[in-house]
């Protein structure tokens, strides 16, 4: 790691999570925790304040939810790390997260273990993270790159280029403003890519374009 520390939020509901976490993290010596926050307002006035450069946000918290601030957050700062921590462990909430440009998606229940290991992932190696107890739940894993190479040849040119750009982690919204074509039209070819490359969800649809492109 450089020798620059990483700037933290967390951004949580229950004070007594977050001194929890700030106890776990205070190990990390490349890590600063700058803020908290204690909902979804605060969180984006401590973002804006502080410019953290990672946050961790719970999904559930009073006045603006964890995926709103995800939104608004990737639309105004999209270098900033974000860590989903939450006890929600449905798929629909982990497909909406990293459609929203998350890093990475932590259940509280196995916290301790998965944050450290998270944090090394999204932040030195660059890539996305997901508990291996959720993993558990979609038990199929995203087809690797070599495995898939011949599957991309059905994929047509638009569908390559929004395959990049979700390598590069933009929403849906930021690859239909880049491409010029709307949001529907880009989730339409994502649906594509995913059932033409046998990928289930936007984590799996990530993960596969990620390693896709770092080849």
């Amino acid at each position: 790691m450089a020798n620059q520390k990483k700037r933290l939020l967390i951004a949580d509901d229950h004070p007594i999570f977050r001194q929890g976490l700030k106890q776990l993290l205070a190990s990390i010596e490349w890590l600063h925790i700058v803020a908290e926050a204690e909902n979804g307002c605060s969180a984006l006035s401590q973002i804006k304040h502080f410019r953290p450069d990672i946050i961790i946000l719970d999904l559930a918290m009073p006045d603006m939810d964890g995926l709103t601030v995800l939104q608004r957050t990737r639309e105004e700062y999209p270098n900033l790390i974000t860590i989903i921590l939450t006890s929600y462990d449905d798929s629909a909430y982990v497909d909406r997260a990293f459609e929203l440009g998350a890093n990475a998606y932590v259940v509280k229940d196995s916290a301790g273990e998965d944050l450290i290991n998270c944090l090394e992932v999204v932040v030195q190696r660059k890539d996305v993270y997901i508990s291996p107890s959720l993993g558990s739940r979609f038990p199929e894993l995203p087809p690797t790159a070599t495995e898939k190479n011949t599957s991309l040849d059905s994929l047509t040119k638009m569908e390559r280029k929004i395959l990049s750009h979700v390598a590069r982690f933009l929403t849906s919204k930021e690859i239909g403003k880049e491409l010029g074509v709307s949001y529907r039209t880009v989730q339409n070819h994502r649906s594509s890519i995913c059932s033409k490359l046998h990928l289930k969800g936007a984590h799996q649809l990530l993960s596969f374009a990620r390693e896709y492109f770092d080849q």
